[in-house]
């Protein structure tokens, strides 16, 4: 037993270690366990780093597929240092069924003609974007932020009607 909980103690050890460093995570198998070329085992776990970041939905996309005629991802912004809200990627997964419907009552109405963020976005980006006022804030899960500001991996967690949106900062 005392071996075991020497082990967990390295382990966290290594993985506090990757995120002083800068590091996405650490990959852990389980002792006996053989490498496999080109195979996924549950023997062997990507642990990856996950932070918070509060963010600013300043629009959504439609639906597709089984989301067809709901919100089937949100944009999202969030502030810089000197206040101007500034695009943050969008978010598509972490989402029930029933938080889809919700958002979509809510956002429809916030709807409006123009993008709220300043900055550049790729046509990709804004392609059957509905722009909303920015007046709602949430709160997603992500491994990092990319070199153009894009949240990297984020996955909905809800929103914050704690939070105002001007309160939103880029963090970390």
């Amino acid at each position: 037993m005392a071996g075991a909980a020497l082990l967990r103690r390295a382990g966290a050890d290594v993985l506090a270690a990757s995120r002083e460093n800068g590091l996405e995570g650490v990959v852990a198998k389980r002792r006996r366990a053989t490498y496999r070329p080109g195979a996924r085992s549950p023997e062997w776990r990507k642990v990856k780093h996950v932070r918070t970041q509060e963010v600013v939905v300043v629009g959504w996309r439609p639906g597709q597929g089984r989301r067809a005629g709901t919100v089937g991802s949100l944009v999202l912004g969030v502030h810089d240092s000197a206040g101007v809200l500034r695009p943050a990627g969008g978010v598509g997964t972490g989402f029930t069924g029933r938080a889809l419907d919700e958002l979509g009552a809510v956002l429809r109405p916030l709807e409006r003609p123009t993008r709220p963020v300043v900055g550049d976005l790729p046509a990709a980006d804004v392609r059957d974007v509905h722009w909303v006022e920015p007046r709602l804030v949430g709160e997603v899960v992500y491994t990092g932020w990319t070199q153009d500001g894009r949240l990297r991996h984020p996955s909905w967690r809800g929103l914050r009607p704690d939070k105002h949106p001007d309160a939103v900062i880029r963090e970390g």
